[in-house]
């Protein structure tokens, strides 16, 4: 299952579709972020630490592009140090 921009928004209380472009991008960037994270070579998307890991940095982003978007989430490190056992596991 792929995370969707409509997931995001449902998961932000997101009515409006003027920021869909912006989740949008955010989303795709997410996923680059955590597959790259874990393995270069490996798809990891079939596994769900990586639709969360995808969702919960996806919604960081969004939620403090004002602020600060320089420190990965704790929940994050942890999805992407799982998937990383499961990949070489």
């Amino acid at each position: 299952m792929a995370v969707t921009v409509d997931d995001i928004k449902l998961s932000l209380r997101i009515d409006v579709t003027e920021d869909d472009p912006m989740i949008k991008s955010y989303l795709d960037a997410a996923e680059d972020y955590v597959q790259t994270a874990v393995s270069g070579s490996k798809d990891v998307s079939m596994y769900k630490q990586y639709d969360f890991a995808v969702s919960l940095l996806t919604q960081f982003w969004y939620q403090n592009r004002v602020t600060d978007m320089t420190k990965t989430p704790y929940q994050v490190v942890s999805m992407i140090q799982q998937l990383r056992g499961l990949v070489t596991g």
